[in-house]
């Protein structure tokens, strides 16, 4: 019998899109630069560009890796469960198992120029499910609002409550916290589709 599930963490999160729009946009890249090769005679000349094509092809598979090891996180009655969106793998523990959770922000930074201080534009966030036999599995999967909600609801459910009510971030919530780098990857989206405009009309 399959167990009620009674959390899910957002199947969509920043991570997720960053790593799509890596992918789309490094892999355009190296086409782009590799079609502009067959006008260089020069071997000599082809050097550099075989090697900035290598660099945006590890680019693309690094992001696509990540891209299909994103996962969600789900909270049964007696189980929580860390699962891959894109891969039929998952891993599965007893709540009772779990002496606690951790959570470190990662924030990502950046800077317009070489003195100029540094900005946080996204923060990504490091989760710990410690397990009793000093075991531990890592994730990015959860925000930190996400993070408590799943670490309040496992305490409940071991002490023995009868109520397991959670909330779910809303979409406003969502906007508002990650405002700066969802404008940052509005702008690369249109970048991505500027170069596939130029690559569909070159071909």
């Amino acid at each position: 019998m399959k167990e009620k599930v009674l959390y899910k963490s957002n199947s969509f999160s920043i991570n997720l899109f960053i790593f799509f729009l890596g992918f789309i946009f490094f892999s355009l890249m190296t086409v782009l630069i590799f079609d502009a090769l067959k006008n260089i005679k020069n071997n000599e000349s082809k050097i550099v560009p075989h090697i900035i094509v290598s660099i945006f092809l590890f680019f693309a598979l690094a992001s696509l890796f990540y891209f299909l090891r994103t996962q969600i996180i789900i909270v049964t009655k007696n189980h929580l469960i860390v699962s891959y969106q894109f891969l039929p793998f998952s891993k599965k523990v007893l709540l009772d198992d779990i002496q606690g959770f951790k959570q470190t922000p990662k924030p990502v930074k950046y800077s317009r120029g070489l003195f100029e201080k540094q900005k946080i534009v996204y923060t990504m966030f490091e989760t710990f499910i410690i397990l009793k036999n000093d075991l531990k599995i890592r994730t990015y999967s959860l925000n930190d609002f996400e993070f408590n909600e799943i670490r309040k609801l496992v305490e409940k459910i071991k002490r023995g409550e009868g109520k397991y009510e959670t909330e779910k971030s809303t979409g406003a919530n969502f906007v508002f916290q990650n405002f700066s780098i969802i404008l940052f990857l509005i702008i690369c989206l249109f970048l991505v589709f500027g170069l596939s405009n130029a690559l569909i009309n070159k071909y």
